[in-house]
């Protein structure tokens, strides 16, 4: 078959593979050479195999007659099936990708950043996956919602199990890699791999999963895990890259609902102090305006306020203003403390009503 005309399938992939294989036993005189699975890998052992005895034969090592032609051969049939083996898989991934545009746009009309949450997984399973979990992260790992198809009640059960007592996230934990490093990972060996954690591991009986982060500006603030339990595999390459490309267009969906929720609340914490409704132009104004009597805080201090009300991550903050993510943190520890404010929105909403204590002006 000349490779022009090559289309074959999996099931003819596979059969060629075996007969090559077949045929390598023949020319060689030997046991046929195991091919299972027939894929890249059986394919590359042949080639290291054939071209091996291919040289010996060059070489006057082999007076049989015909014998290297026969060789040269079966070279020829093996770089024919790798390059079969890379159209499919290149098949395997734009029908996987093409899908994820479809499963977006299912979960692209949430309004809140809940509802898009709990819609993921059932978008994610629907891309091949036969399990698919939603978290969020913040030091700890917390389920959010769960999908598993033909039993949902499962589902339920692993993320009661998960919030019983919400993992931490530290490098005893695999789930921490892709929030360090913010790339998505493959799990295998999950029933024996000493990183995962034992009560999940337990209940969701899985021997291999996926899982891709999910930014918001430049932080990431949950994990989309998934497996192929009911079809018995692994995951692979494509199912790293889809599952990537799914958590890719979730988190642009999570930025975009997040901002509108911020700016909601904010609208309607002003639209309280002025008894009149505030436009979302206004309220953005608000927000970047400076203000000269931030009396309590310092004027790095103000800065961060200011940008905290306008809906930035500790991350978006820090790169900003070009310090580190840290120095932010102990910024706004500073904040809450002065201001009296139990967290980040209630320091923001005391700062917009100017309540803060008076004092002296705001110092460098």
């Amino acid at each position: 078959m000349s490779s022009s005309s090559i289309h074959w399938s999996s099931a003819e992939l596979a059969a060629a593979v075996t007969e090559i294989a077949y045929a390598t036993g023949d020319v060689l005189d030997r046991e046929p050479f195991d091919a299972r699975p027939p894929g890249p890998s059986a394919l590359s052992d042949l080639w290291d195999l054939v071209s091996t005895e291919a040289l010996r034969a060059a070489g006057g090592g082999d007076p049989a007659p015909g014998r290297l032609t026969d060789l040269i051969g079966l070279l020829g049939r093996i770089r024919e099936a790798e390059a079969m083996c890379a159209q499919l898989r290149l098949a395997d991934r734009t029908r996987a990708l093409s899908g994820v545009r479809s499963a977006l746009a299912r979960v692209g009309t949430a309004r809140s950043v809940d509802a898009l949450l709990a819609r993921a997984p059932e978008a994610a399973c629907g891309l091949g996956f036969d399990r698919a979990l939603v978290s969020t992260v913040d030091g700890t790992w917390r389920l959010h919602t769960m999908c598993v198809v033909r039993d949902q009640r499962w589902a339920e059960e692993i993320v009661a199990v998960g919030r019983e007592n919400p993992p931490v996230l530290d490098r005893g934990l695999v789930e921490n890699d892709p929030v360090v490093d913010a790339r998505p990972v493959l799990v295998s060996e999950v029933q024996d791999n000493p990183r995962v954690n034992r009560p999940l591991a337990q209940i969701t009986r899985s021997s291999s999963y996926g899982i891709a982060p999910l930014l918001v500006d430049g932080d990431v603030v949950g994990l989309v895990h998934g497996d192929c339990y009911h079809q018995r595999r692994a995951l692979g390459e494509v199912d790293r890259m889809v599952l990537s490309a799914f958590a890719d267009g979730l988190s642009q969906h999570l930025a975009r609902v997040a901002v509108l929720e911020g700016l909601s609340a904010v609208r309607a914490q002003i639209d309280g102090l002025t008894g009149r409704p505030v436009t979302a132009p206004a309220v953005v104004g608000s927000i970047a305006a400076s203000r000269d009597d931030d009396s309590v805080l310092t004027r790095r201090e103000a800065q961060i306020v200011r940008l905290m009300a306008a809906g930035d991550s500790n991350g978006k903050i820090a790169r900003r203003l070009t310090i580190s993510e840290g120095t932010v943190k102990t910024h706004i520890t500073r904040i809450l403390r002065k201001l009296g404010a139990a967290n980040r929105a209630e320091a923001v909403s005391i700062w917009l009503r100017g309540s803060a204590p008076t004092g002296s002006a705001a110092r460098v």
